[in-house]
């Protein structure tokens, strides 16, 4: 029987209504919230089960999304989390992430690019 369960998505981004955005725009995902890079990385090493994606903004306070993302891939309990990053610049190479994803985007555009990520898996 196939897995039915939610997708759980792991939001990083200071700006609260760009997270509120991005889970109208998961509906149907279980989506968590962190408010910056080093709060994203402590609920992804401490949630059981952890997410099954993270999606950062590259312009964050503390730990950005390049820092995360690497944090994340250095650590053999957390290197198998995919990451996507948004941002409105350019992304710089090489980059850590599995997806970039440019702002402005709309929700279409964000379920597109989690589908992608998981049609690799």
């Amino acid at each position: 029987m196939p897995n039915t369960a939610p997708l759980t998505i792991l939001v990083a981004d200071d700006d609260p209504e760009m997270r509120a955005y991005i889970r109208r725009g998961l509906r149907g995902a279980h989506v968590v919230e962190a408010a910056d890079g080093n709060e994203a990385l402590a609920a992804v090493r401490d949630g059981t089960p952890g997410p099954d994606l993270v999606i950062a903004d590259v312009r964050m306070p503390g730990l950005d999304g390049y820092a995360l993302c690497t944090a994340l891939h250095a650590d053999a309990g957390t290197t198998h989390v995919p990451v996507l990053l948004i941002s409105g610049e350019p992304p710089r190479e090489p980059a850590c992430a599995h997806g970039f994803l440019a702002k402005p985007f709309n929700a279409a555009g964000l379920r597109a690019a989690v589908a992608v990520l998981f049609s690799r898996a």
